[in-house]
């Protein structure tokens, strides 16, 4: 009995005619792309099953007609949910949501949100709506058509395809009242912290960096003395002007 099991556990070990035996670097390989699929399968179910529960979750309760649901926390974090899939990271979507609850009431809203969100993608091409509401969740509150007459203003003082990026990067150009203005007070604060910068040149700062129009002119140090130095303007405010003006100081 011992021999017959001898011999079976020997024809075991050998391959049969037509078989092959599999390397342990070919086993090894299977191993690890069985891994990874069953990795991305695991992924993706789990994507899947929050995509659902997010959808469910903004969709507005059985018998309400508004995008509403009475619990401000809900309604909140319906908000916060509808920026997220927009692509905004949390603590972006988070604030945006803080911020226009802060505004009106009427911004808790998600499905109201959801048809402003998508008019001002209609309305402003090539502006990174994303990042503009991210980066100012007031725009959310400016009236459309206003929106697209600031738009095509800029277009008359700066060149036209750098206006969606100004835009974007600064959302506050769509509900300025004083836009000539601030150019001139900014240009003039540029040459009193570089002289040498002609006008020319101060306006491709702006372009390169459109919040100065918002940072320099409101400073006090600029309403003091003529001459500035620039360790005299705020860390950040010293970043951007030394970003926007680097190839004219290098």
């Amino acid at each position: 009995r011992g021999a017959r099991a001898t011999r079976r556990a020997g024809n075991g070990d050998a391959p049969r005619d037509g078989e092959q035996r599999v390397s342990d670097e070919e086993l090894r390989e299977a191993i690890r792309e069985c891994r990874e699929l069953l990795e991305e399968a695991t992924r993706m179910a789990g994507e899947q099953a929050r995509a659902e529960l997010t959808a469910s979750f903004l969709r507005a309760p059985d018998g309400v007609e508004s995008g509403l649901t009475g619990n401000l926390a809900i309604d909140m974090a319906r908000v916060q949910l509808f920026f997220q899939g927009k692509g905004m990271r949390q603590w972006e979507a988070e604030r945006v949501s803080r911020t226009l609850v802060e505004i009106d009431s009427v911004y808790h809203d998600v499905e109201l949100l959801a048809v402003k969100y998508d008019r001002l993608v209609r309305t402003l091409p090539g502006v990174d709506v994303k990042s503009m509401v991210a980066t100012d969740a007031r725009v959310m509150a400016t009236d459309i058509g206003v929106n697209v007459e600031r738009m095509i203003a800029m277009a008359d003082v700066f060149p036209k395809g750098k206006v969606p990026s100004m835009i974007s990067e600064a959302p506050r150009l769509l509900y300025c009242d004083d836009l000539t203005e601030r150019v001139e007070r900014t240009i003039d604060c540029i040459k009193r912290v570089y002289p040498k910068e002609t006008d020319e040149s101060c306006m491709c700062a702006i372009i390169e960096e459109p919040t100065l129009l918002f940072e320099l002119p409101d400073l006090n140090v600029f309403k003091e003395r003529v001459r500035i130095d620039i360790a005299e303007l705020p860390m950040t405010t010293q970043e951007m002007l030394v970003f926007a003006t680097r190839n004219e100081n290098e």
